[in-house]
């Protein structure tokens, strides 16, 4: 079991990349919840058992570059199932409503111009959300995808 390592980059930056060059790596593929935890017991696509302790506050990010020794890890966000809410107009009324009905569910949220996007644990939550967004429904469009969800960091929002 690795059991000591250090996040040396990130893939997606210019010196992640460069870390990795010409070298052999292994996944680990980790939800977003669990990358919220500082200590995670793992096993990566190659069978290697990994013991992650990061410092308290610490956390673990898409494209992670983890180091132990020569060999080295790296951290992929496992897809998830997301509902986008595009609204057809430009409305604080709107916009204020959609947050109040997602906020009571506790959803964190990622925003983009008139898109608000929000994670949910099963596609019968579509029906539910269509349900509540009721009153707003003609002026809003919903979709349903399952991508690599990254919440709004300037929230910080309890999941239910």
């Amino acid at each position: 079991m690795l059991s000591s390592v250090s996040i040396v980059g990130n893939i997606f930056t210019e010196n992640g990349s460069q870390i990795l060059k010409e070298k052999t790596f292994e996944k680990l593929q980790i939800s977003r919840n669990d990358l919220e935890k500082n200590r995670l017991r793992r096993t990566t696509d190659k069978g290697t058992d990994v013991s992650i302790v990061l410092e308290r506050g610490s956390k673990l990010q898409h494209g992670d570059i983890l180091n132990h020794g020569e060999s080295f890890i790296v951290i992929y966000q496992t897809p998830e199932k997301v509902i986008t809410v595009k609204t057809k107009e430009d409305s604080f009324e709107l916009m204020v409503l959609l947050g109040h009905i997602i906020g009571n569910r506790h959803r964190p949220i990622s925003l983009e111009d008139r898109t608000v996007t929000f994670p949910i644990q099963a596609e019968s939550e579509l029906e539910v959300f269509q349900r509540l967004f009721t009153p707003i429904i003609g002026k809003i469009e919903m979709s349903i995808e399952e991508k690599i969800y990254m919440p709004d960091q300037r929230m910080n929002v309890h999941e239910h």
